[in-house]
């Protein structure tokens, strides 16, 4: 079966803290890539615009490897229909230049409710394989950029808490420790 034609699954995002979110991913292997590379990562796709999300990396859906997907055609401001022409699937990505500095408010799906600006290279030059094994490079600039660095924090067992100042990170983690003894004492009716 061709991986267009796959089924694809939408997939639970862990949230933080959580052990596979502060693990470093391992790379894909050789012979992982394929078709079933690709539905996975399809999937996470697809996970992603569920969401919804602009970028999500695969161990925010608890595989410990080392693949993102981003769809960059809807920026932070702009609320253009994202169309899937603008789908990345990498695997295995590794910035290999980096220009300039840009501040941006950054939010992530497996911190919810949360955000903080973070500073990042401007622009990116990143060297990844596709889902069935081709080696590629491409440029990313200011958002597009931004998203990509952001997911591979993520590779490296990185969230937007570890990025945080220890105050932040305290008082959040403290709301969703409240929320959550709310929600079980509501459901133990």
């Amino acid at each position: 079966m061709a991986a267009e034609n796959a089924p694809v699954a939408i997939l639970e995002i862990l949230e933080a803290p959580h052990p596979v979110l502060e693990a470093k991913a391992r790379p894909v292997a050789d012979e992982e890539f394929g078709p079933e590379l690709e539905t996975k990562l399809r999937s996470m796709a697809e996970t992603m615009y569920a969401a919804p999300g602009v970028g999500l990396a695969a161990p925010q859906v608890g595989d410990g490897r080392r693949m993102l997907v981003a769809d960059l055609s809807k920026d932070d401001s702009a609320e253009t229909e994202r169309n899937g022409e603008n789908l990345i699937l990498m695997v295995n990505p590794e910035i290999v230049e980096r220009e300039g500095r840009i501040l941006w408010e950054e939010s992530c799906l497996s911190v919810p409710e949360f955000s903080i600006d973070v500073e990042r290279a401007r622009r990116i030059k990143v060297a990844y394989r596709d889902p069935m094994g081709a080696r590629l490079e491409r440029w990313f600039e200011e958002f597009p950029a931004v998203v990509i660095q952001h997911e591979m924090d993520h590779l490296e067992g990185v969230t937007l808490l570890d990025r945080a100042s220890r105050l932040k990170r305290s008082r959040y983690v403290k709301q969703r420790r409240k929320r959550s003894r709310v929600s079980e004492e509501e459901f133990a009716v």
